[in-house]
């Protein structure tokens, strides 16, 4: 067939052929240097093109599933507290609800907590189900949102900081307090758990300030009331966990695994401190 001009600079030709599995076929083809290009079974092209991008999408899906593992692997969740999530937290009165639906909006809306840098102390009596709804919050942060996640102690931070001064260490000072500082999110365990040394003090405090300053969300976790906290690692930290949206959520009740009520995920309904803060609930 004798060519067409559909535009100043392109000619098509309409080709005739004939496939082994598809049989004869007429395609229009565009005609380069005075002969038609890709003459070839249309059904076949389409195939060809569903695989290279079916393949693209399996290549994506395994790189997604990679950086996954690679986050989960580096975010040193402890085991027992290894792909717990929401759905395991069992809401056993009205305020359980809250603090639950307060805690998912948290990592649902980490992106927005990115740009304000709001964190949460989750402080109160042992035994209360603080650490399940951290490593909820981790987990979620790092499966929806692929964002990189640590969780550490107090006084596993400063054994790290020891550990580089140390002649065979292969990081540095700074190089150990950026390891805590980078993250998208900090979760640090075990604050007051034991009386800590001045440096120690000081420690916590140069990270929550650091993050703070970088606009990092950081998630505390303590056994110390709202008060003993403060007295702990200072006032001005404390308050700065309030601002970007962030909260303080007071955990006071009997630890449920005394009780002998709990199974292995049921949890005491936390209560909300200060009282001001149904904002934060409300959304």
């Amino acid at each position: 067939m004798k060519p067409q001009r559909v535009a100043d600079d392109v000619e098509v030709a309409l080709v005739e052929g004939h496939c082994e599995e598809h049989g004869d076929y007429q395609v229009e083809r565009p005609v380069v240097m005075g002969r038609p290009w890709g003459a070839s079974c249309p059904e076949c092209d389409q195939r060809r093109q569903e695989a290279v991008a079916q393949q693209k999408r399996e290549g994506l899906e395994r790189a997604k599933a990679d950086r996954l593992a690679e986050l989960l692997s580096q975010a040193n969740i402890p085991k027992r507290f290894e792909g717990f999530t929401f759905d395991d937290y069992e809401p056993v009165n009205d305020k359980a609800a809250k603090i639950k639906q307060a805690c998912q909006r948290y990592a649902d809306r980490f992106e927005d907590r990115l740009q304000m840098g709001g964190g949460l102390v989750l402080c109160g009596i042992t035994g209360t189900g603080k650490t399940h709804l951290a490593c909820a919050i981790a987990n979620h942060v790092m499966k929806e949102h692929r964002r990189v996640a640590l969780f550490t102690s107090v006084v596993k931070m400063s054994r790290a900081i020891k550990a580089s001064y140390g002649s065979k260490s292969d990081r540095t000072e700074e190089q150990v307090i950026r390891s805590f500082t980078d993250p998208d999110l900090l979760i640090v365990d075990e604050i007051g758990a034991q009386r800590g040394t001045e440096t120690e003090l000081l420690l916590a405090q140069e990270i929550i300030d650091e993050r703070y300053q970088q606009v990092r969300p950081t998630i505390l976790i303590s056994n110390l009331s709202e008060s003993r906290l403060a007295e702990y690692i200072g006032e001005r930290a404390v308050d700065r966990m309030y601002e970007g949206g962030g909260a303080i959520l007071a955990f006071e009740w009997e630890s449920y695994r005394r009780s002998g009520k709990g199974r292995r995920f049921p949890q005491p309904g936390p209560q909300l401190v200060p009282n001001g803060m149904r904002d934060f609930y409300a959304g």
